[in-house]
């Protein structure tokens, strides 16, 4: 007995002494750890400017994307492309189809707007698309994700119809009044099923 309490005497300091020094050793690699993420973090911040950031291979990379970026015209086409399906996904009340199609058209727009959000109109002067797009997005377009939502065939007709008018109006605004939209008179595509009732393929 004598023994096993000199024994404690001697080992618990010694075992306390090994766990606090563990513990500081950690909490000083930890704070080694995060001063150095933070001073990456500063640095990427920083960009351009920095040492070690070659600014003309930047600038180079910047402009091949510029020139390798696709045009108005080619995401507008998608744009259709998604627009005139939801019509007919909204004719068959295919739902769930019609609200894939809605949002693929919007962010199809959006892409639009970031690749060129200024044009020149019919006068030369600059028309800036955001404002006119965030115009449609609180008015057809919202009428537009709240038929759908409500399922109604009703409402959808009528905001397919604003939608419409609406994306017209910005084509005028960009001197473009020849792009006139109407209601599709035959899907984008004959390989997607619009019938929300299919059974075929499983």
């Amino acid at each position: 007995m004598p023994i096993s309490n000199a024994l404690v005497r001697v080992v618990l300091p010694a075992a306390l002494g090994a766990l606090v020094g563990a513990g500081v050793v950690e909490y000083r690699h930890r704070a080694d750890v995060s001063a150095a993420g933070d001073a990456r973090d500063q640095s990427d911040l920083r960009g351009a400017g920095a040492p070690g950031v070659n600014d003309d291979g930047l600038r180079a990379d910047v402009a091949r994307l510029k020139a390798n970026a696709p045009s108005q015209s080619h995401t507008m086409s998608d744009v259709g492309y998604h627009w005139t399906n939801l019509w007919f996904a909204g004719e068959k009340k295919n739902w769930p189809l019609a609200k894939f199609y809605f949002d693929e058209t919007r962010q199809h727009i959006l892409w639009t707007i970031r690749l060129r959000p200024v044009r020149k109109g019919p006068d030369g002067k600059d028309v800036n698309l955001v404002p006119i797009f965030e115009g449609i997005d609180t008015s057809a377009f919202k009428a537009m994700a709240e038929a759908i939502q409500q399922e109604s065939a009703p409402a959808f007709t009528a905001a397919y119809r604003m939608s419409l008018e609406a994306c017209y109006g910005c084509h005028k605004a960009s001197g473009k009044p020849y792009l006139r939209p109407m209601i599709p008179t035959a899907p984008a595509q004959a390989i997607i099923n619009f019938d929300p009732a299919a059974t075929w393929p499983q």
